[in-house]
């Protein structure tokens, strides 16, 4: 089973999208940067999602951040780096 991670897909486990490489529903990448395959959504919480990938037989964690905190973090980690200089 593929699951699509576009948060505005409509059908992110369709089970259609399992030997795709892009989705179906909303045409967004299935197989993310040509290895890794989403299985399941593992949690969901305030920073953002955390989701079971295959990268070629191997599992693992991939953690996605919602956009508003991604940038805040990136805000935050850009002040810290001008603070050290």
């Amino acid at each position: 089973m593929s699951y699509c991670i576009n948060p505005h897909c409509p059908k992110p486990l369709d089970p259609a999208n399992a030997n795709n490489c892009i989705c179906r529903n909303c045409g967004s990448e299935i197989l993310l940067q040509g290895r890794y395959r989403v299985l399941k959504q593992l949690a969901k919480g305030g920073f953002g999602e955390t989701f079971e990938v295959d990268d070629c037989g191997t599992t693992k964690v991939l953690k996605v951040l919602t956009e508003n905190n991604s940038k805040a973090i990136l805000h935050k980690l850009a002040i810290c780096c001008i603070n050290k200089s």
